[in-house]
């Protein structure tokens, strides 16, 4: 997929009789949406039928001049008459924005328990070893900006009070806790053992990808294990 074909689409529909701006924008983001996201851009719309704008999922931070785009902050204007012949172009003016990443600002593991040790597993832990009951979040960063995010954690039993922490995820990287191992500011264990929990994962600058892992284990000497993993919801 290309903005050419893009281009040329908008051309065909128009040379079947397909010149209503509404129709002519329902029809581009319902047969180029998917592509358009991987490209930066969250939306296309139909201004006139000259005309065409491009919202784009980032911050402009260069300002070249063409004549034939019109940059803003966080969108773009498009003249068809002018750019149908050389739509690489737009391409080009993309390049202009940084991105807000891929994924969502807002996530929610809501099924979270991890279980209590065995006394095996108590002292596989003050020697730092061992393979035992915990829980993980694994969060990735694939915009041009460094994020900040806010950990809550949030109980079943309304007699605990919930927890959160903050952490940072720089850009075009990840980041992988071990819940277990996250401590309050007194170095005791952030999240209680033996507890059902929901996490929330809330990103302030930029967009990113969350998923939750959990190990349980069981038997003598921690015999017995299963692992399982999910990607957490996002409301978008």
């Amino acid at each position: 997929m290309t903005f050419t074909i893009l281009l040329v689409t908008i051309r065909e529909y128009k040379q079947a009789g397909i010149t209503d701006i509404n129709t002519l924008t329902t029809l581009l983001n319902d047969t180029f949406g998917d592509w358009l996201t991987s490209q930066s851009v969250s939306h296309l719309e139909v201004l006139d039928g000259n005309r065409l704008c491009l919202n784009v999922t980032g911050q402009l931070h260069e300002h070249n001049p063409n004549k034939a785009i019109q940059l803003y902050s966080r969108f773009l204007v498009i003249s068809l008459n002018e750019e149908m012949e050389n739509p690489e172009t737009i391409s080009d003016a993309l390049k202009n924005y940084t991105s807000d990443g891929d994924g969502a600002y807002v996530w929610v593991i809501p099924d979270g328990y991890m279980a209590g040790l065995t006394e095996t597993e108590q002292k596989w832990e003050q020697h730092g070893g061992g393979y035992f009951s915990h829980e993980s979040i694994c969060i990735s960063n694939t915009a041009d900006i460094d994020t900040r995010c806010i950990l809550d954690v949030l109980y079943e039993d309304t007699a605990m009070e919930n927890v959160s922490c903050k952490f940072d995820v720089p850009a075009h990287r990840s980041v992988h806790y071990r819940l277990d191992k996250l401590k309050d500011e007194n170095g005791a264990p952030l999240i209680a053992k033996d507890a059902p929990v929901s996490y929330k994962i809330t990103s302030l600058d930029a967009r990113i990808v969350v998923q939750g892992s959990r190990i349980l284990t069981s038997g003598e000497n921690s015999m017995f294990a299963s692992f399982g993993t999910v990607m957490a919801w996002c409301p978008q």
